[in-house]
């Protein structure tokens, strides 16, 4: 189903399963997700070695900065499709989480497992990868609403990542 099928579809889904994401029931909810398929994604192959490239993440796990940035809207029944901008020297005690749809738990024992910021500075430091981006991404994992995040979030974070001269995007999915 290409963006424009989703759209006409999304609002009777939503509908439809209104009752169950109120109820939290999730595997029921998605049974019927109207799921986007990208036929004609472009890939784009790595011209040059990893250690000359520069890496930016992007993590699903709703985090943002606390205090400084807003939290997702983890309780909306469509999620939060907007995105948190994390400058690369933000520290971890900096951090906090607003994706409620996952246990938490080792993500607080160890923030690298949402988002391997350290490991990657390791890394570049090993000199496997040639450096890190100023700034890296997260979003929220949790999100119905495919259309906006397809049309807005995703452009203007590939829009700063080619301002920053990214080469490698490390996806986290939580």
């Amino acid at each position: 189903m290409d963006l424009q099928a989703f759209k006409e579809r999304y609002p009777r889904w939503l509908e439809e399963v209104r009752p169950l994401l109120e109820a939290a029931n999730w595997k029921e909810s998605f049974k019927t997700y109207p799921y986007v398929v990208n036929e004609d994604s472009p890939w784009t192959p790595l011209r040059k070695e990893l250690a000359q490239c520069r890496v930016a993440v992007l993590t699903t796990a709703g985090l943002y900065m606390d205090g400084d940035q807003p939290p997702f809207k983890a309780a909306s029944i469509e999620g939060d499709w907007t995105f948190r901008e994390l400058p690369d020297d933000v520290g971890a005690a900096q951090l906090a989480m607003a994706h409620d749809h996952f246990d938490h738990t080792v993500a607080e024992t160890d923030l690298n497992t949402v988002y391997p910021i350290d490991r990657l500075r390791e890394l570049v430091a090993e000199g496997v990868i040639g450096g890190l981006a100023s700034r890296h991404y997260s979003i929220s994992g949790y999100c119905t609403r495919a259309d906006l995040v397809a049309e807005y979030s995703a452009p203007e974070i590939a829009a700063r990542m080619r301002q920053d001269r990214v080469d490698v995007l490390f996806h986290v999915p939580v």
